[in-house]
């Protein structure tokens, strides 16, 4: 009997290369999933190794494809491009990341990134002589340009034409850059882009800087070694201007799904690559298997440093892969149907989801897939009541509603999405409404600047998203509730949890595993604030219970009830033996924070709006 240690990796071979495809338990497994490679004739060779107990890999299958016919490389389709008008916009992170895109073929075969094809002088020679693509390359992203402009196509395609030719003639003279490669090398960026500063004008400087940057990033073809590379340099502590450049490079490899691949290494399945990369954008990554050096490197520079441009093309992937259809395990729909609250977790920032209006809109298409009633999607509705059961408070919830009224989704069903997000932004009145009793100044600060960045120009119309930021404001600046911030960030005094006096507190509850503390429908007049113990919220969506959440030690559950008296909107369960403090609805009325006089008039007006949404609602 093999040993319950032993793992089968899966490899397919390009060429002298080869790259993991999946990891298994069975050999079973393992075998079948190399015979359905080998019949795909995609790859040179396909191989199965056996490793047990920490000693050395054995191969225990391997063998080589059908000799495929060679097929030209092509295009990629894009939906935008960077506009470029002069040269120099060919050396930004925009421009790149469009090449980089409608490349992509080309570029993985070769090993190299975008800024080595622009800014090297035989990539970029290369390139040019395979004719077709070129072409086709210029064409493509001289349509999208002219499309997204309304412009002439034919205009577009000969200025891209005229800056090619002149950035291939500017790349044949980059005498002199060996030595600021090896100063980047010895003392880091920082230095190199100093003395590149002496050395050229203002004018010139960018194109050499990429220059000087493609010559480093191409001492290397692996993708992970290219960011081994980058890493090296951010860990030399550069300057502002070295971490932009280095954060663009970073993104600039991040943003190729064959670089991904062989740099998260093998993943169990496709939840796990996104925890991955969630984790890794938060700087929470935390490496737990072999081969995870180069995250962990990375995952303490991001936690560091601000890294936009790195986060954004590792979220962005995460939006792209959540909002297709792949299945999130390789088990089964419940399977699928647990993962996937805890995906969204990870995702949570401050006031809203990591990823913006692109991650909003992926996870509630597919909350209506994998949170599913048998074999019907759920509903538009159902889906954003779905998120919002996952999501720990109102911050996040009114973030993650800003967001998602700006994605495509949220255009096409804005009534609903307006009149759920103000039906959350109506009852709040003080910080008790917007973020959990006990929570600091400082993070209600960050969670209403969060919010505040999410409401954007004129997304929601000039008067819903003036009500919501006066709303907003109201609250960071009427805070009695919290302790003054004493200039640290941190508040000087916060309220605590009611003490147990004995245990025979009037206001304590106590709860068996397994009890029933409220249902979902059942009216509310309590809520309550968990003292020891783990409860289970969950929703009932067709005939299935839908586990949303598992609570602990301090924190609220049943407060929505008591805040817009509706019925409770999920079902709470005692995991563990459970003691609670209840909150009476009365006592919970009397912590908000009156409205001033002004207030009154905006929560008028605000339930004039929803009346009005819901009428649109019920006409369509």
């Amino acid at each position: 009997m093999p040993s319950k240690e032993a793992t089968y990796e899966v490899l397919v071979g390009s060429g002298d290369r080869w790259v993991i495809d999946s990891i298994h338990e069975a050999k079973t497994v393992a075998m079948a999933r190399a015979k359905s490679l080998l019949t795909s004739n995609e790859h040179d060779a396909v191989r199965v190794t056996r490793e047990a107990g920490g000693r050395s890999e054995e191969i225990v299958f391997q063998q080589e494809c059908v000799p495929k016919a060679e097929k030209p490389i092509t295009i990629s389709s894009i939906d935008d491009a960077a506009l470029c008008g002069e040269l120099v916009d060919l050396t930004s992170f925009e421009a790149r990341k469009t090449a980089g895109r409608v490349l992509r073929k080309y570029l993985n075969e070769y090993g190299i990134t975008a800024l080595e094809a622009l800014h090297d002088h035989h990539h970029l020679r290369d390139l040019r002589r395979t004719e077709r693509l070129f072409d086709q390359a210029i064409h493509k992203v001289a349509s999208v340009q002219a499309r997204a402009q309304g412009e002439d196509a034919q205009t577009r395609i000969d200025l891209l034409y005229r800056l090619a030719t002149q950035l291939i003639d500017q790349t044949r003279d980059t005498r002199g850059t060996e030595g600021f490669l090896t100063i980047a090398k010895d003392d880091g960026l920082t230095a190199a882009l100093r003395a590149i500063g002496t050395s050229f004008s203002e004018d010139a400087r960018p194109f050499y800087i990429c220059s000087v940057l493609a010559s480093y990033v191409g001492q290397a073809r692996d993708w992970p070694v290219k960011l081994g590379l980058i890493i090296d340099l951010l860990e030399k502590q550069p300057d502002n201007e070295a971490l932009r450049h280095l954060d663009e490079i970073c993104a600039e490899i991040l943003d190729g799904s064959t670089a991904v691949m062989e740099i998260l290494g093998p993943q169990r399945d496709l939840v796990t690559a996104l925890h991955t990369m969630a984790r890794l954008s938060a700087g929470s990554y935390q490496g737990k298997k072999r081969g995870d050096a180069l995250l962990t490197r990375l995952n303490k520079l991001v936690s560091r440093y601000p890294m936009p441009r790195t986060c954004g093309i590792l979220l962005e992937r995460v939006a792209r892969e959540v909002s297709g259809t792949n299945p999130l395990t390789r088990e089964n729909e419940d399977a699928d149907k647990a993962a996937f609250p805890k995906l969204v977790r990870d995702l949570i920032s401050f006031g809203g989801l990591r990823g913006g209006s692109a991650i909003s809109e992926a996870v509630t298409r597919r909350a209506r897939i994998v949170m599913k009633s048998e074999d019907r999607d759920l509903s538009a509705q159902e889906g954003i009541v779905c998120i919002l059961a996952i999501l720990p408070n109102q911050a996040v919830k009114i973030g993650y509603l800003l967001d998602l009224s700006r994605s495509e989704f949220g255009i096409k069903h804005r009534p609903l999405v307006l009149a759920t997000l103000l039906d959350i932004v109506k009852p709040i009145d003080s910080l008790s409404g917007l973020l959990p009793p006990g929570s600091s100044h400082k993070k209600l600060a960050q969670a209403v600047d969060d919010m505040r960045l999410r409401l954007g120009d004129d997304a929601l119309g000039q008067e819903i998203g003036a009500l919501i930021a006066k709303k907003l404001e109201s609250l960071i600046e009427e805070s009695p509730s919290t302790g003054k911030d004493n200039g640290s960030g941190l508040e000087t005094k916060t309220p605590e949890p009611p003490k147990t006096q004995n245990a025979n507190n009037q206001n304590n509850r106590t709860y068996q595993a397994g009890d029933i503390i409220f249902r979902e429908a059942d009216p509310g007049d309590e809520a309550y604030m968990i003292l020891s113990g783990e409860v289970q919220i969950s929703v009932g969506i067709g005939t299935h219970k839908v586990i949303i959440a598992t609570l602990g030690r301090g924190e609220i559950i049943g407060e929505m009830a008591l805040v817009d008296d509706q019925p409770r909107m999920a079902t709470a369960t005692a995991v563990t033996d459970v003691t609670l403090y209840v909150i009476p609805q009365e006592a919970f009325k009397k912590r908000l924070l009156w409205l001033s006089e002004e207030d009154r008039l905006i929560s008028h007006v605000i339930e004039t709006l929803v009346s009005r949404l819901r009428d649109q609602m019920a006409g369509t």
